[in-house]
């Protein structure tokens, strides 16, 4: 990098790296209750109907982590989900299936205030970096 630097056709150098995203801190942040196992029932009922929500850069509905192809058993989306799975050009209709119950991205402010960045993101709940999880 100093080398490249030293180049009087080069502007400026700056180290790229890959940083993951990670906190242990996210239930307080969210300010969610304690004790969620024993409100929805304890293990006996093994997460049944259970809806578990992610707030990430995104989500690819093609990897097959998010393929509800998992078991023969009908499972329905629970009831009380009262979310949305968003259709847009970069997430189209099917997206969503029995396992990816909804999707919806946050990017107007961004948008709005010329913040946002399309040639890297999505105006979508699509994730371009990875599987979104």
């Amino acid at each position: 990098a100093k080398k490249l630097e030293n180049r009087k056709e080069v502007t400026n150098v700056v180290p790229d790296f890959s940083v993951r995203l990670a906190t242990t801190h996210t239930p307080e942040f969210l300010g969610l209750p304690g004790g969620a196992w024993v409100i929805e029932g304890g293990p006996d009922v093994a997460g049944e109907g259970i809806v578990i929500g992610f707030i990430d850069t995104g989500i690819d509905p093609t990897h097959p982590s998010f393929s509800d192809g998992i078991s023969t058993e009908p499972y329905p989306v629970p009831p009380h989900f009262s979310g949305a799975c968003e259709i847009t050009k970069d997430f189209p209709s099917g997206s969503c299936n029995r396992k990816l119950i909804g999707a919806c991205h946050f990017a107007a402010s961004a948008i709005a205030r010329g913040l946002f960045n399309a040639t890297e993101d999505y105006a979508s709940p699509f994730d371009g970096d990875g599987h979104g999880t």
